[in-house]
């Protein structure tokens, strides 16, 4: 996992590795997931998600409840402070 940010926004880079291990968390499974085993990035700021791809690739349909998830899950682990970090930094 790879994140950058800066003043004007956030990136999150997750390998295959990343997102299955995330969906297969013992204890909180992601049994249908849509991204487990594939690589996410994700580039967000101040107005939200700015542009994502899934493998390399941009336009994949992946239900948002799951991107939702695993950004948050990702984010709340790298951003000093958790999540409340957004809120006055971009």
């Amino acid at each position: 996992m790879k994140v950058q940010i800066s003043n004007n926004n956030i990136k999150l880079w997750l390998s295959a590795d990343d997102t299955y291990d995330w969906a297969h968390k013992s204890g909180v499974i992601w049994p249908c997931s849509k991204l487990a085993g594939k690589r996410l990035f994700a580039e967000f700021d101040e107005n939200g998600l700015v542009d994502y791809r899934v493998n390399g690739r941009d336009g994949i349909d992946i239900p948002s409840d799951e991107f939702n998830a695993i950004t948050s899950d990702s984010l709340r682990l790298k951003l000093p402070g958790g999540l409340e970090m957004l809120r006055g930094n971009i």
